[in-house]
């Protein structure tokens, strides 16, 4: 069930983040994505919420969209 409610998240994500998402070699930490989110030019709104994500190694794109979901509905780390 909770493999199930991580892909929901990475469709909640905003396209813009889902596309970069598919671009990140893993594991990757929270520089490496926001380095990736910079190549890609993603918006400055994009890169304050990658921002706030935990620095840690991030496995795949679901531990990120559980992270970033986390970081949308304010859930304390």
């Amino acid at each position: 069930m909770e493999t199930e409610n991580k892909a929901e998240y990475i469709s909640e994500l905003p396209v813009e983040i889902q596309k970069m998402l598919k671009n990140l070699n893993f594991p990757i930490d929270r520089n490496g994505i926001i380095e990736q989110a910079r190549k890609s030019k993603a918006i400055p709104d994009i890169l304050r919420e990658l921002g706030m994500l935990p620095d840690k190694k991030y496995n795949n794109i679901e531990d990120i969209a559980e992270e970033l979901h986390k970081v949308y509905m304010g859930v304390p780390v």
